[in-house]
This record gives C-alpha cells, sequence and structure tokens, in this order.
C-alpha cells in the first residue's frame, strides 16, 4: 500500500512538472503558434489566441481566441477548451472530438452572392502547405452563452439582428455535415426564445431542420414579406417550422398560435388570434414569396375601410395564401349587428372584401344617417340578401359595391306617420350612390312601382320613375344640404300631365324658398277619381274638358300672401255642374300681397262671360272685389244643359255685377249689377211659373216676354231689386224683389195688362182679363218661401178695378 501510494505520488510530481513545462514552455510558444497556424489554414482567416494551456480535467485550454476577416470579428470566444488525440500525430495531423466554447461571439453573414460566411470554417479549399505542418480535424463543437449578431447583405436595406445567451452544439456528420442544436434569445419585449435542431450538408449545400420560436414578433422582420404587399405589423407568435433550405430555395411548414396579430395594406388592418397550418416557399434569389394554409380565427377584426367602419368579434376557418384570403362561414358584428358572412380577398395587391349575408332591415336609419349622410329614414324592418364587395382605388381610398335584395319591407320616411309598406326591391350601391329596379312598395292603400338611382350622397343627384295606378312621374332633381333643384320632374295621372322645373330652398329651417315654373294639362275628368269623402265638392261639380296652365311661383311656400305668383290658364271646352263653356283664358297675378284675376273670358252659349278682380291678402279678412259681365247668352241653349231642358225657355241674356266683399265674412258681401232678357220666355222658370198660372188662363208659357230687366243690390246676405220688371204683349210686371243666400224669397209685384192685346173670346178669365186691362193696375202678387218651393198670393186692386168697369159700361173715357 505504502509502495502504491509513493508511485501514485511520483506519478503525479512527473505529471505536475510535466504539465507546469507544457503551460510553461512548449505550449505559450511552440503548440499555440501550431495552433494558430492549423485554424488559420483551415478556415483562411486571421486568428488572434491571448493564451494557450493544459488542464489535465479538460485538455487544452484556449484563452480570448478572435477569428476575423479583413478587421471583421467572425467568431471571438473567452474561453475555449478541447481534448486532443495525439496518436496520429506522426501523420502530422490533430484530431479534436469535441470543442468547447465559452462565451463566444458569432458574426453570421449572409453574403450578396447568397453563401453565409461560417460556410468558410469548415469547407476553405486547400492550400499548399509545407509538409511539417499539421491539419487540425474538429468533430464537435458546443458553445455556450454565446452571442451572435446575424447580417443579411442580399437585401435592399442590409437587415441585422442579435441573438444572445445562445447554446449550441455542432458537430461533424459523416459524409461532409454539420449536425446541430441550439437555444437562443432575440432581445424583444416580450423576450423571444428560439430553439433548433437539424443539419447542414457541406457539399450539396443543403439546410434541414426544426425550428421552435416563442414571443416572435413579426415586424421584426417585416423586410423578408414587404413585398407581397401584406405586413405583419404587431403581435406575437409561437411557432414550430420545418425548414428546407436548398438551392437558393428556403421551404417552411409551420404551425403557430398568433395572438393580437395585426395585418396591414394601405387603411387595410386586420387583428385576429389565429392558430394556423401554413407551408411557406421563399425564392432567396429573386426574392419571391408564396405561402399558402389555413387558419383558425377568434376574436379578430378588420378596422380601416373608411366607408364601412369596423368589424368586430370575426370569428371562422380562413383559407390563405400569398395572394388571397378566404371563408365560407364567418361570423362578426358589423354596423352594430351579427352577421354570417362569406369572406373572399382576391388579391392582397388589389384587395376585395366580398361579404355575403342575409339582414334584418333594422339597421337601416342607422347606417342610413352614418354612412350616407341620408337623414330621411326613421325606422325600417323587412329582411335583405345583401351582398358587398370592398376594394381600394390607385388611392389607396377603399370602395364599396353592393347589392340588396329586399322582400316584405316597411320605411317610415321623413315626418310621416303612415309608413310605406310591401317593400320589394332590387338595389345596387356604392359610396357614389345608389340605385333600384323593380321596385314595389304600398303607401296609403295604394300599390307603387319605381326605379332610379341616387349619385353622391354628400350632393345627390336623384333620378327617379314612378307608377301607381293611373299615376306614373319621372323626375331628375339635385339635392345640395337643404336646396333641391328640380331639372325636371314630369308626371301624369290617368289623362292629365304636368312639367315642374325650379328650385326648393329649406336653408333657413321652416321657411323654404322656391322658384318654380312649370305647365299643367288637367283632364278635368281625372279630378272626379279623387276620394269622394276628402273631396265632395268636386263630385258635384262634375267636371269635365280640359285646362292647361302655366305657372311659376317664387317665395316662402309657407307665406303664400308673400309669394309672386303668376298663373295662365286656358281651355279650349270645359264644363263645371253640366254647364259648358269654350275659348275659356283666365290670367292671374299675386305680387305684393295683392292678388288680381287679371282678365277672365269664356265663350258660353253663343254668349260671353268676361270678368277681372283683386284681392288684398295683407290684411286678416281678405277684402276683394270682382267685376263680371255677361253678353249674349242664348237661355234657350243654356237649358239643355240643365234639369229645365223640356221646358219652354228662351231668351238672350246679359248683364253685369260688381261685388265687394272679405273672404272670411259672407255677411259683409255687397254689390250691385244689373241684367236683361230679351225676347224671352221665362214662364216655366221656377220663380215665374206661378206667375203665368196666377195671371193666364192657358199657354202662359208661350207668351213672349219683350224684356225682363232689373238693377240690383247685394247688402245683408240677400240680393235686392226695388224694380224687377218684367214686360209681355199682355201684362207687364214690376216691383220689389229679394232674394236672400239661403234661397228665401220676398216680392211685391204690381201687374198691368195691356187690354189692347188681350184676346175678346176665349175663357171667362180671358174676358174678365180684359175688362179690367181698361182700368189699368190689375193687382199685385207677393211671393214668398223659397227659390225652390215659391209661395204666390194675390191681392187685386179694386178701385182701379170698379173705375174700369164704369168706364166700360157707360162708355167713359171714349
Amino acid at each position: 500500500m505504502k509502495k502504491f501510494i509513493l508511485i501514485a505520488v511520483i506519478l503525479l510530481v512527473i505529471i505536475s512538472s510535466v504539465v507546469i513545462y507544457l503551460n510553461r514552455v512548449i505550449l505559450p510558444v511552440k503548440v499555440k503558434s501550431l495552433v494558430v497556424t492549423a485554424i488559420e489554414k483551415q478556415t483562411g482567416k486571421s486568428v488572434i489566441l491571448r493564451s494557450l494551456e493544459f488542464n489535465i480535467f479538460r485538455g487544452f485550454v484556449l484563452r480570448d481566441l478572435v477569428i476575423s476577416d479583413n478587421q471583421q470579428v467572425i467568431l471571438s470566444a473567452r474561453q475555449v477548451s478541447c481534448v486532443v488525440f495525439f496518436w496520429p500525430i506522426f501523420r502530422k495531423q490533430i484530431i479534436i472530438p469535441s470543442l468547447n466554447i465559452q462565451s463566444p461571439y458569432i458574426f453570421l453573414e449572409r453574403r450578396k452572392d447568397n453563401t453565409f460566411n461560417l460556410q468558410d470554417l469548415f469547407g476553405a479549399p486547400p492550400t499548399a502547405a509545407k509538409k511539417s505542418n499539421f491539419n487540425i480535424s474538429v468533430y464537435k463543437i458546443n458553445i455556450s452563452s454565446g452571442n451572435m449578431v446575424f447580417q443579411d447583405d442580399t437585401l435592399p436595406i442590409q437587415f441585422s439582428k442579435q441573438i444572445n445567451n445562445i447554446q449550441l452544439t455542432l458537430q461533424l456528420k459523416l459524409p461532409l455535415g454539420v449536425g446541430f442544436s441550439f437555444k437562443g434569445e432575440i432581445p424583444a419585449d416580450p423576450l423571444i426564445s428560439i430553439s433548433g435542431k437539424g443539419e447542414y450538408k457541406i457539399l450539396s449545400r443543403e439546410l434541414t431542420g426544426d425550428l421552435w420560436v416563442k414571443n416572435l414578433a413579426p415586424r421584426l422582420f417585416q423586410v423578408y414579406y414587404n413585398n407581397p404587399g401584406l405586413e405583419l405589423v404587431s403581435g406575437l407568435v409561437d411557432l414550430h417550422a420545418q425548414v428546407n433550405l436548398k438551392d437558393q430555395l428556403l421551404r417552411a411548414q409551420i404551425t403557430a398560435q398568433g395572438n393580437n396579430l395585426v395585418l396591414t395594406k394601405d387603411k387595410l388592418r386586420i387583428k385576429l388570434n389565429p392558430s394556423l397550418q401554413t407551408n411557406i416557399d421563399y425564392d432567396r434569389q429573386t426574392k419571391k414569396l408564396n405561402f399558402d394554409g389555413s387558419c383558425d380565427i377568434e376574436q379578430a377584426g378588420i378596422s380601416g375601410v373608411e366607408f364601412f367602419g369596423e368589424i368586430k368579434d370575426l370569428h371562422g376557418k380562413v383559407a390563405f395564401n400569398q395572394r388571397s384570403l378566404s371563408a365560407d362561414s364567418l361570423k362578426a358584428e358589423l354596423l352594430g349587428m351579427p352577421f354570417e358572412v362569406k369572406l373572399a380577398i382576391k388579391d392582397f395587391k388589389t384587395p376585395a372584401l366580398n361579404i355575403n349575408t342575409d339582414l334584418n332591415l333594422s339597421f337601416l336609419p342607422g347606417i342610413a344617417k352614418e354612412k350616407f349622410n341620408f337623414t330621411y329614414v326613421n325606422s325600417a324592418q323587412g329582411k335583405a340578401a345583401l351582398a358587398i364587395k370592398l376594394y381600394p382605388d390607385g388611392k389607396g381610398v377603399w370602395q364599396l359595391q353592393g347589392s340588396a335584395d329586399i322582400i316584405g319591407g316597411a320605411l317610415k320616411l321623413g315626418k310621416q306617420d303612415i309608413p310605406v309598406e310591401d317593400i320589394s326591391a332590387s338595389l345596387a350601391f356604392s359610396r357614389e350612390g345608389i340605385g333600384w329596379s323593380n321596385t314595389k312598395f304600398k303607401y296609403q292603400g295604394i300599390d307603387y312601382q319605381t326605379s332610379g338611382k341616387l349619385s353622391d350622397f354628400s350632393a345627390p343627384n336623384v333620378e327617379l320613375k314612378l307608377d301607381a295606378g293611373g299615376l306614373s312621374l319621372a323626375g331628375v332633381f339635385d339635392i345640395a344640404g337643404k336646396k333641391i333643384t328640380l331639372g325636371s320632374l314630369k308626371g301624369k295621372y290617368l289623362n292629365s300631365a304636368f312639367l315642374l322645373n325650379g328650385i326648393i330652398d329649406n336653408s333657413e329651417s321652416g321657411r323654404p324658398q322656391v322658384d318654380l315654373s312649370g305647365t299643367v294639362n288637367l283632364a278635368l275628368e281625372d279630378l272626379s277619381k279623387l276620394p269622394v269623402k276628402q273631396y265632395p265638392a268636386i263630385n258635384l261639380m262634375r267636371p269635365a274638358g280640359g285646362v292647361d296652365a302655366q305657372f311659376s311661383l317664387t317665395g316662402n311656400v309657407t307665406d303664400l300672401k308673400n309669394c309672386f305668383i303668376q298663373v295662365r290658364l286656358t281651355s279650349n271646352k270645359l264644363s263645371l255642374y253640366g254647364l259648358n263653356a269654350q275659348g275659356f283664358s283666365l290670367e292671374y297675378l299675386q305680387e305684393q300681397k295683392i292678388a288680381k284675376i287679371v282678365s277672365a273670358h269664356a265663350v258660353f252659349y253663343d254668349g260671353a262671360i268676361d270678368g277681372s278682380g283683386i284681392m288684398n291678402l295683407d290684411t286678416v279678412n281678405l277684402p276683394y272685389h270682382l267685376e263680371i259681365q255677361a253678353n249674349g247668352i242664348k237661355l234657350d241653349k243654356l237649358k239643355m244643359d240643365t234639369l229645365s231642358r223640356n221646358k219652354d225657355i228662351a231668351g238672350t241674356l246679359q248683364g253685369q255685377v260688381k261685388l265687394n266683399g272679405y273672404s272670411t265674412d259672407l255677411d259683409k258681401l255687397s254689390g250691385s249689377g244689373s241684367f236683361q232678357v230679351r225676347e224671352g220666355r221665362l214662364w216655366e222658370l221656377n220663380l215665374f211659373q206661378g206667375l203665368g198660372k196666377l195671371l193666364f188662363a192657358r199657354d202662359f208659357a208661350s207668351i213672349v216676354l219683350s224684356e225682363c230687366s232689373a238693377v240690383f243690390l247685394i247688402n245683408n246676405r240677400s240680393i235686392y231689386t226695388d224694380n224687377l220688371k218684367l214686360k209681355s204683349n199682355i201684362t207687364n210686371l214690376s216691383g220689389p224683389l229679394k232674394i236672400g243666400f239661403d234661397g228665401s224669397l220676398e216680392a211685391a209685384f204690381d201687374v198691368e195688362i195691356i187690354s189692347s192685346m188681350v184676346p175678346l173670346s176665349g175663357t171667362l178669365k180671358d174676358i174678365a182679363t180684359a175688362i179690367v186691362g181698361q182700368a189699368g193696375k190689375f193687382g199685385v202678387i207677393k211671393l214668398s218661401g223659397t227659390l225652390q218651393h215659391p209661395k204666390y198670393s194675390f191681392k187685386t186692386a179694386v178701385t182701379d178695378i170698379i173705375k174700369g168697369l164704369t168706364d166700360t159700361l157707360f162708355g167713359r173715357g171714349q
């Protein structure tokens, strides 16, 4: 035992002495130089080594090793240790099974020819060398606590990134391959951890491996995917990639989980949390990137689409490649409503977002106001099949095109309480406007059909066609703020037509200013089609014929009395209350609060009626003055259009009337006038028929009135004359007559018999009449009752009758 201990001590002393000798004499001078020369020969680079020593446990230890190329440090290490096999020393070759490098610095450069600088360390071509030099072979390299800077010179802008805390193992594999495994960290917030393993084949320059990355920030590597037009600008990715790099082509199969990734193109911004599987091909020479895959998306969002707003809570499965993105069924919140949509972006360079869905129209008022600046939709309901396409124009502004097929819709527009119902429509819309075709709806029980388009929502131009039963309408108008400019508005109702143009300006709220002009071709029969309950007077008037109107209107239509209005009416033939007129014309002028009927004229049963009038609109009670003249009206023709057509009525009427009054107070109506009927037969009129029966025994209707005339006044709700004259070849009547506006009658006519015209034979009444006629006044007839039902009473003139009999019997007065 003592001998063993002694031998061990001696060997320890010998080994220690050898180690000390090596570290102080052999290694610092001869071997250090040999190592430096061998590394330079192997790599073709400049080598600096501060010290070389031998450690019984770690072998040779190199301190502060630096390998550089043109003053660029490629590799440096604070400490390198290795075990050396010396038995092949007689072949001038040193084998290092394992090289351990602590705290190294590595500069990895991808050169412009797409080669890596570290390839030179393992595959430098042999150079001429002296036979005494040694070759060194390293089979394995272990790196701990290293730092590496990666620099890519193949890109237009040089890219550089640092990796810290590297743990790397490189191992030589046959034939001429290098296996590797590594871990590292890329400085970022949060820290990016990276690890991998694989093999690099030196002769074929092929790299294969598996890569794991956690907290990868794609924006840090944006330079590698700018060309396709899609930018990953923020968010993190955890991924596993199987990589193959050969002949300038990088292939990768990647499984990744993204967290708050943001993709952008121009103003389009997509935020998503994907779980994706993708295949990537990247040609390092052409810089062309191809990729495809699928992605499960949760809580994604799309923003930056100026018109459409933000798409929220987008989730579903998406298929994609470097050019396009599509999904058969995605769910999202769009325009504040849940949607199930089909999504298609056909080309990221010219991207288009296609959405197809069914929706409820209740969102329409909000979107019309917010996106189209259209405030006239108060509420909406119904269903619509919606198709939308969003795409950027050449200036990066997103455009919209869409269509909607509506069934069973309903709208409330403007201030209307009555809805537009049963809407079915085909709509096409964009940011520039909206068009509609084959659109049907019901309003106030009437069915309508319309088509048209609205261009430029900020200053709309509208082209409109509308049909509803007998109504058709076609218009073109512009809306600029609260100003509407009518280029033309043409319409037709049954047989009537109109044309309107001008300006409607509602800039002053509640005071719409207009400057309108137009024409109306009115078929009066069409007025009878208006609802009887709402317009009973029109039904009583029984209008017929046609009236052509030209008009202009300027001013505030809520204050018509201050407007300028000019109207000209003409008609070849018209009829009211069954009475017919031809050659009708009327000119109306309103200005400075004065309304004038400048002239009115009509040919009326072979005669004419002319009139004029004026009204002061600047007072509360609206005073007016009206003048009417009638000349040459044939009563025998007039009666044919009345209920008296079968009566023997004839004569020629002329007259005039002047009226003054207040439109709000009939009690204050006053006026004067006169009339005359020549060569008339009027005894069968209701008013005179009783007189005829009272005076004449027979054939009173055939008695010709040579004159019926009166000068009358209008006052106190009645028409009054103090001397109505009825002259015939037998008798003359004269006296006062009063007709109330309520149809009441009050009259007292003196009866004068013209004896020379009375027949001497006939009835007793004829003889008595003849006798009385000698005396002059026959009696007084009083009227009462109404125009429809007059009442008559007769009072004889006794004194005149007795005198007449006396004269007749005794021959007096002859």
